[in-house]
């Protein structure tokens, strides 16, 4: 520790209760101890004063009356902003294909589960992957055998799935 920290009184803390060294920086400031269970108590605390003296601060009712004030802002705004429209267009667009590619994704794994666990067997990203390929194509075995034999009239690609299971 150092001449600074030496020459600060220790504290309690108004949480715990147990003894404390404040931070130098601090000093009366600082009124709990390092603990995060006492950092977070203080902070509720002071949270629920705050609330108390600003009791209307978060209030549904002043946005309610005033959008019921205002009733067409937002088309008056949108009509006044059209690069903004289109670029919101644009992002809902793409959000959209997005989740579109996901249920696709899945539409996929459902109708041909072993050949998407085959196409996980591509080629590494990264330099240092062929320590990790082993276990990930026994991984990826197991579950297309596992795939296969759970649906009988598929067995006929059974060669195939044990053939690519490599070295």
């Amino acid at each position: 520790m150092g001449v600074a920290s030496m020459s600060v009184r220790k504290k309690r803390c108004r949480v715990c209760r147990d003894w404390y060294r404040p931070d130098p920086r601090a000093r009366e400031g600082q009124t709990v101890c390092a603990k995060p269970d006492c950092r977070r108590e203080r902070k509720r605390r002071a949270d629920r004063r705050w609330r108390e003296a600003n009791p209307g601060y978060r209030d549904k009712d002043k946005v309610r009356q005033w959008a019921a004030a205002y009733p067409d802002y937002w088309q008056n705004w949108r009509a006044t902003h059209p690069d903004y429209v289109e670029r919101n267009r644009e992002q809902t667009r793409e959000r959209l294909k997005a989740s579109r590619l996901v249920f696709a994704k899945q539409d996929a794994i459902k109708s041909d589960p072993v050949g998407y666990l085959e196409a996980l067997r591509g080629p590494g990203m990264f330099a240092k992957q062929d320590a990790m390929a082993r276990p990930v194509d026994g991984i990826l075995t197991f579950l297309a055998a596992r795939e296969v034999f759970a649906k009988p009239k598929t067995i006929d690609s059974i060669p195939a799935v044990v053939a690519s299971s490599g070295p």
